[in-house]
């Protein structure tokens, strides 16, 4: 729940407690390692369905046969792979002038065109690969992968079929209509196409292992991770000792809470190959969260850091860890060397801003960032710094930088929702409002943009308000402040019934939020539980702790003991 204006002191302690939380499992606070095209991010390794151009058509390119010139082919698609776009968009053109009846040219055409984000163009150069070649999977994958893109569902559907007919073992066709379910909701149709898939990939361990990512994935949202288990063992059993599939299979112990068998899976990828990074590095991941694994984790990061020396991913992460460990100044020392060695990448300050941020040195944590920031635009680094220097009380800086953001980018919707949280702490409500709003323009099922908009609306007595708080829970039901808002809200329009069961929740879910256990209180006298509500409001008002309505809650329970 977005409650009234906070203190300096709690907004500082939220700032603190949520960098912490955020590395313990030895990720850095405000840095997402991806950004670096890193694969070593989550101890999750199953994919999202990824039929992407980016990722989908250019392994398709690189793997496709053409009619002539393949070298000068593969030299465009080399240029594209390294985003060197107008080099290839010179040499591309070029190509297609000297040979406009090479199907083959007309896709990767296509792709340019996509990565140029002219969807126009793209679907005229892959209507050209179709008349060129009508059996041209490609084309077919391509235009099934656009009309997805622009939520043409119909027609990704009849071009996905279309490839599936030439060749019933595209696996990326198949890909293209399982998002086309999970688009339409019909979560039946997402397993029943994925494992359509994976009988046809059978017998290729490449194509059944990329299946079983994206089944895994389908799962994970599903809450069913057992049948993620089931299908990486099935996997192992037919290729043992296949890395990929190995790491399926590591993933899959993991999330089904074997941290055992997945460590020890782990080990034997390690094994076998001494030059491995990411699983050295998820391995340190999950001994890092262990008790008394201090110096074995450290050692492996230490190790892992010797394969690659131009690889910044383990010493950033020791870094993260020894803040952990509370070992800052060692911490600082790390993210030195990282400045030194790699000054054009934000690791190094971002280091910085960390081990100060742990540190309570709030000044030295905002320029730190902000130097990082410079060198990176990122979305989670901004968002911090608005949250430092609102804890600092220097809001008018941060309604500056966020505002200049958004004169270069209008559509930036961290920048929106930052603004709009800051205005609602200075009570200004309508342009609070009107950044919640660009954010649902882009976002309606934005969780936390409803539930803030919802307080917002309840605080000007707006009917709304209730919808807004309704849809928020609908959408996130396991967040304690956004039940909190809604059951509140519920309360405050005369349904204390319905408010309780969801305060109730709220409180159940966050024990030490003592806001909520006040509202908790109000919705117990509302419904009679007069000695319960005393109970509570007794044990959050005797609290060291402050909290934003520890007097209303004081007051309430000395006016229930007077009656």
């Amino acid at each position: 729940m977005k409650n009234h204006l906070i203190t300096r002191k709690q907004r500082l302690a939220a700032i603190i407690f949520g960098f912490l939380s955020g590395i313990q499992t030895v990720n850095a606070a405000t840095y997402d390692l991806q950004d670096q095209q890193s694969s070593f991010d989550s101890p999750e390794p199953f994919l999202p369905f990824d039929p992407s151009p980016s990722s989908s058509i250019l392994e398709s390119l690189q793997q496709a046969e053409t009619d002539l010139n393949k070298n000068q082919y593969l030299d465009v698609l080399n240029l594209l792979k390294q985003n060197k776009v107008e080099e290839a968009d010179k040499k591309l053109a070029q190509l297609v002038q000297d040979n406009p009846n090479v199907a083959a040219f007309h896709n990767l055409q296509a792709l340019l065109y996509l990565i140029k984000k002219d969807n126009e163009a793209a679907a005229k150069s892959y209507q050209k690969a179709i008349n060129l070649a009508p059996q041209s999977i490609l084309a077919y994958l391509g235009m099934a992968i656009l009309k997805l893109d622009q939520n043409q569902l119909d027609q990704a559907e009849v071009y996905a079929n279309k490839a599936i007919n030439i060749n019933d073992k595209a696996i990326k066709a198949y890909f293209v209509l399982a998002d086309v379910a999970l688009k339409q909701k019909n979560t039946d149709e997402v397993e029943k196409t994925l494992l359509t898939a994976l009988e046809k990939a059978n017998g290729d361990v490449n194509a059944e292992a990329e299946v079983v990512k994206n089944l895994g994935k389908f799962y994970l949202t599903q809450k069913q991770p057992e049948k993620i288990l089931a299908l990486s063992e099935d996997l192992n059993r037919r290729y043992p000792d296949n890395k990929t599939v190995l790491s399926l299979l590591a993933g899959a112990q993991l999330v089904n809470n074997k941290l055992e068998p997945g460590q020890q899976t782990l080990l034997r990828i390690i094994d076998q190959d001494p030059k491995d990074i990411n699983h050295r590095l998820l391995l340190a991941k999950l001994l890092g969260a262990q008790p008394g694994k201090e110096k074995e984790t450290l050692d492996l990061m230490t190790e892992t850091a010797k394969i690659d020396t131009n690889n910044p991913q383990a010493n950033f992460l020791k870094g993260a860890y020894l803040i952990k460990l509370r070992r800052t100044g060692e911490a600082l020392e790390l993210a030195k060397q990282l400045d030194s060695q790699f000054p054009k990448l934000p690791l190094g300050k971002i280091l910085q801003g960390d081990a100060y941020l742990a540190d309570k040195k709030l000044d030295q944590a905002t320029t730190a960032y902000q130097k990082a920031y410079q060198l990176q635009t990122n979305d989670k680094i901004l968002a911090l710094i608005a949250d430092l220097l609102n804890a600092q009380n220097k809001s008018d800086d941060a309604l500056k930088l966020l505002n200049s953001e958004l004169a270069k980018n209008p559509e930036n919707m961290t920048a929106h929702f930052k603004l709009a949280t800051t205005y609602q702490q200075q009570n200004d409500y309508s342009k609070a409002e009107q950044h919640y709003q660009a954010v649902l323009k882009q976002q309606p099922d934005n969780p936390l943009a409803l539930n803030n908009l919802a307080w917002l609306y309840s605080q000007q007595k707006n009917p709304k308000a209730l919808e807004l708080a309704k849809k928020a829970y609908e959408k996130a039901s396991a967040s304690a402040a956004i039940a909190d808002t809604y059951g509140y809200i519920l309360l405050k329009q005369g349904q204390p019934t319905k408010s309780l069961d969801l305060l109730e929740k709220a409180a159940s879910l966050a024990p030490k939020a003592n806001d909520i256990q006040y509202h908790l209180a109000e919705a117990q006298v509302a419904n009679g539980n007069k000695q319960k509500a005393v109970k509570i409001l007794e044990t959050i008002t005797t609290a060291e702790s402050d909290f934003t309505e520890k007097k209303a809650a004081a007051a309430l329970l000395d006016q229930l003991k007077t009656q």
